[in-house]
């Protein structure tokens, strides 16, 4: 786990870029949790936020930031012993009073990057990441700032990450088989989410009109090991089944 000790906010890492030639950017990561401490709960949130945020088992919580951005998306890190402390979790998410809540499956053994600069040590060992986003803070943000950086442009106010908890299946204590899904939760594979659900940005609109698809490059699988192979082939038999539940 990382762990910073600052007198007030505690910012882990800084760091500056150049955008273009005009402007010059900054981002760090903010520490929003610690292990065995209740941590902030927004107002922005929706009901049953909190509770899953203040589950027993929850150690750290992030919040990475980047200057001309909304920097709205909290992650919050996991201590889980058994699929049973997992399935606790997953109960928490489905009692969110949210149009949308997501769980996400990666083939990976645990997280890495976690927003635009944060990262977590290697060997971190954690099964499970809960991601949140705040439509509030974008609204607000988006009254003020239309071109982020000064290329990015967006056509409408972009979409918060929903509640969304990331699974790691390569995790020992992780049995995918053993995963209980209330009928509401979408299940869909991929990583955490770090910025926006939908950033409707003009490019990404274009896109959608034209009907262009980004492509799944072949080459994907292929760079796999055997283990993030099977683990990926694992979660498409799972979200199979789970679609199957749901039209009986």
């Amino acid at each position: 786990m990382i762990h910073c000790r600052f007198v007030t906010l505690a910012f882990c890492l800084v760091t500056t870029l150049s955008v273009n030639d005009d402007a010059v950017a900054a981002g760090g990561t903010t520490i929003v949790a610690t292990k065995g401490q209740p941590a902030n709960v927004s107002p922005n949130w929706p009901e049953g936020a909190g509770e899953l945020v203040n589950d027993a088992s929850r150690t750290s919580g992030w919040n990475s930031w980047f200057s001309e951005w909304p920097n709205d998306v909290h992650q919050y890190a996991f201590e889980i012993k058994s699929t049973d402390d997992l399935n606790r979790l997953i109960e928490r998410l489905a009692a969110i009073k949210s149009d949308l809540r997501q769980i996400r499956l990666s083939h990976l053994k645990e997280p890495n990057g976690l927003g635009l600069v944060t990262r977590v040590p290697e060997g971190n060992g954690i099964a499970v990441i809960f991601s949140i986003g705040d439509q509030a803070r974008i609204d607000q943000w988006f009254k003020h700032v239309r071109k982020p950086f000064g290329v990015m442009e967006f056509a409408a106010t972009p979409e918060a990450v929903p509640p969304t908890l990331t699974i790691f299946i390569q995790n020992a204590v992780v049995d995918l088989n053993e995963l209980k899904v209330p009928e509401g939760i979408d299940v869909l594979a991929g990583y955490v989410p770090t910025v926006f659900h939908k950033s409707n940005t003009t490019i990404k609109q274009r896109k959608a009109k034209e009907g262009s698809k980004t492509p799944e490059p072949e080459s994907q699988r292929n760079k796999l090991d055997d283990r993030s192979l099977t683990a990926m082939n694992q979660i498409e038999a799972f979200i199979d089944s789970q679609k199957s539940r749901t039209k009986q």
